[in-house]
């Protein structure tokens, strides 16, 4: 039985699927969009947001790759956000201070700090998951709302 169209279940689970929301997303089924593909050479996939089916109230999860040379925008909002850096190797810029980075680190980001990561391999792609918090501009009862980023260049 299709539930949504997202996910096809047995009989025996369809009312703790009901119950609990969405669980699970498809790699196919990540949509690209978010702000930081405002630059050239970036991609940021959606993954676990409203937008995609899910009834999160304060995470969200994505997927950014950026290409050989390229970075993704300064910006800034005003949530806590982390990175955990899955390939390749770069600099994230806080503040205008550069901290190295490569597979297998760790980043946090304090709420409203200027932020940018550079990918400074030259063949590798950079990609990272990216946690933030939802950010606090009246999401509900409306969403997608106007990008809450602020994107300074």
């Amino acid at each position: 039985m299709a539930l949504n169209g997202h996910c096809y279940i047995q009989e025996n689970y369809l009312v703790a699927v009901v119950a609990m929301g969405r669980v699970v997303i498809r790699k196919e089924e990540f949509l690209p969009g978010a702000p930081m593909e405002s630059k050239r050479g970036v991609r940021d996939w959606k993954i676990i947001y409203p937008e995609t089916g899910f009834e999160n109230k304060t995470l969200v999860l994505g997927l950014v790759e950026v290409d050989p040379g390229h970075r993704t925008p300064l910006h800034r909002h005003n949530c806590e956000e982390v990175y955990y850096i899955l390939e390749g190797e770069g600099e994230v810029e806080v503040e205008g201070e550069r901290y190295k980075v490569r597979a297998g680190d760790a980043v946090y980001i304090k709420e409203n700090l200027k932020h940018r990561i550079f990918n400074t391999h030259p063949e590798k792609t950079l990609r990272y998951i990216a946690v933030g918090g939802i950010m606090l501009v009246g999401l509900l009862p409306k969403w997608p709302t106007p990008s809450p980023y602020e994107i300074l260049e």
